[in-house]
């Protein structure tokens, strides 16, 4: 190979270690093999590529080559070296550097498995961020997932189903709040060449209640109730999260007034104390007034009672 590794990398001799990598990156994934099927060309621009990502990512062996480069020597020129299993200019090998001490150096750039055969056979599944030189993870997916306020608050096994036709089985952490990524270790794309499979992350989407609204961990109910009813106080059954439970109603009691129910709300998942329902109580009378109803009224007329004393 005649070209200068900079040239191959398509970068500066002064890019930063991030900006080789990046480069790297992109022509690796162009000139793949399993993106390349029998393309020897492709297959070629590949080797080129890793070699000299090989040799530019190490700071000790990039500086090296620059040492190489500034005498005026290529020691990846086509046909030199090949007694040793390497491509150097003619004559160019580790001895005629050893005596600036860069022969070790050199030795090791062309041990290091850049250029397949034994040496990379023995590293492979560990050189450079394609797993064995070659390998790479797969990509991470994203999807959406809509859950219950109900399946939140309890938390669970929840099954899945992809457009693909694909379940899966997610495990639903109580307390659970909407915008929260669950991760799915393994189940994205396919890595490549034997790379570990990326993630699969789900942005978790908690759907309305008809009538529970969520405040952090807790519950927030509006009941209906008749005039009588906080007139003379009574009891009546509410729902919670987990079932039906009774609520006293005392008398007197006012419209936006909040009662409180004690644990039946959401357990955080910072605190992992469970928080509070509150049934906020709305006082309803009937759209069509009875003359029964006017009757009443009419009595308590004579009871003196200003609701908008406080106000005003």
């Amino acid at each position: 190979m005649d070209k200068d590794l900079y040239e191959v990398l398509g970068v500066k001799k002064s890019a930063t270690e991030s900006e080789i990598r990046k480069a790297f990156l992109k022509l690796a994934k162009k000139y793949h093999p399993d993106v390349n099927p029998n393309d020897k060309v492709a297959e070629q621009k590949f080797k080129e590529v890793n070699l000299a990502y090989e040799v530019l990512k190490d700071a000790k062996k990039r500086q090296h080559y620059d040492q190489m480069k500034a005498m005026g020597a290529n020691p990846f020129a086509q046909g030199a070296g090949r007694a040793a299993g390497w491509a150097g200019g003619p004559g160019m090998g580790p001895q005629d550097f050893s005596d600036l001490g860069l022969g070790d150096l050199f030795e090791e750039i062309f041990n290091s498995g850049a250029f397949g055969g034994r040496a990379s056979q023995r590293r492979r599944g560990t050189a450079g961020p394609f797993g064995g030189g070659f390998s790479q993870k797969g990509a991470d997916r994203e999807a959406g997932i809509s859950i219950s306020l109900v399946e939140a608050a309890n938390g669970g096994e929840k099954l899945i189903e992809f457009n693909d036709g694909r379940k899966l089985s997610v495990k639903i952490p109580e307390g659970i709040e909407s915008g929260t990524k669950i991760k799915l270790s393994g189940q994205g794309d396919k890595g490549i060449s034997g790379g570990p499979s990326g993630d699969l992350i789900l942005n978790v989407e908690i759907l309305p209640h008809p009538y529970f609204v969520r405040e952090k961990s807790n519950i927030i109910l509006k009941l209906p109730v008749s005039f009588p009813e906080v007139v003379l106080g009574t009891e009546v059954e509410v729902p919670t999260l987990r079932g039906k439970v009774h609520l006293k109603i005392p008398k007197g009691v006012s419209s936006g007034q909040r009662l409180k129910l004690a644990g039946k709300g959401i357990r955080s998942t910072k605190t992992g104390q469970k928080g509070d329902q509150f049934v906020e109580i709305q006082i309803k009378i009937p759209k069509e007034i009875s003359k029964a109803y006017e009757e009443a009224a009419e009595k308590l007329k004579s009871e003196f009672f200003d609701p908008r004393s406080n106000l005003f």
